[in-house]
């Protein structure tokens, strides 16, 4: 962060926001600052341990990184750092004083870089994203994630502003995430149509057990193979070397194929 000049701005002004953003950094009042409502999605990721952790290095060596946020109609909303706002309200009820960069972080000054201006909530959602695309998604976040890219993408299909490709794609690029990822989890249905999450209250669809039936029988086979070739194999031409390099490699792969299918040593 060298060369970065910290500025106190009066945030109520639309001249400041722009001086905020040419300086990258500024400071900005507790008061002003609100969290994402689409910030559920990336709930479940943090923990009370995760927070305490964060809350003690802060206090140890201070905060090391800004907010960043956006600008909104009652002030600035975040995109990212909504731990470390928690963990600074945590602090400052405390009576901690917290540094960044050698400077005193208190409710009235907290320092963020502003990000321009989005005009649609599509247009935040997307930045959201991609301020928290470092972070490994758990399976219910990830669902979370394309449930709110499919709103948005059905939004656009009604008002004829979807780009072209295919759909599953363009939820993807929405959602930040794989093509197969959407497919996972959304029923396209027709084309031009609108899509909808599938529905995995009742247990996977006829079409998802009948793949994981086909896929089952390869697998089997493939294990089935795999044992007479074993049986087969002569280890009396194996140089104790040979055979311990064999072992090295293959515990490994047994342990992924028990720990996939759930067995126990004492099964065996």
């Amino acid at each position: 962060m060298k060369d970065i000049q910290l500025k106190l701005i009066n945030t109520e002004s639309y001249d400041s926001v722009e001086k905020a953003r040419k300086s990258k950094v500024c400071f900005l009042p507790l008061a002003d600052l609100s969290t994402n409502p689409l910030n559920w999605i990336y709930e479940d990721l943090d923990t009370k341990d995760d927070l305490d952790e964060l809350i003690e290095s802060i206090r140890n060596t201070g905060l090391q990184q800004p907010l960043i946020v956006t600008r909104s109609d009652t002030g600035h909303v975040l995109l990212s750092g909504h731990r470390r706002l928690k963990a600074l309200k945590q602090l400052f009820s405390e009576g901690v004083e917290v540094r960044y960069n050698g400077l005193t972080v208190n409710e009235e000054h907290i320092p963020a870089i502003v990000q321009e201006v989005y005009k649609t909530q599509e247009e935040q959602f997307r930045a959201l994203v991609a301020s928290n695309c470092y972070r490994h998604l758990s399976k219910e976040a990830n669902k979370k994630l394309i449930a709110e890219a499919i709103k948005i993408y059905n939004r656009q299909l009604s008002s004829g502003n979807v780009e072209s490709g295919r759909t599953r794609d363009n939820i993807a690029r929405i959602a930040n995430v794989s093509g197969r990822s959407v497919q996972r989890y959304v029923d396209i249905g027709k084309k031009g149509e609108p899509v909808k999450m599938k529905d995995t209250e009742n247990g996977n669809s006829a079409s998802e057990k009948e793949t994981w039936q086909n896929e089952k029988k390869k697998l089997l086979k493939k294990l089935s193979s795999l044992e007479s070739r074993f049986t087969d194999l002569d280890t009396s031409i194996c140089s104790e070397d040979d055979l311990q390099e064999m072992k090295t490699e293959a515990i490994p792969l047994i342990n992924v194929i028990m720990q996939r299918l759930d067995i126990d040593a004492g099964e065996l």
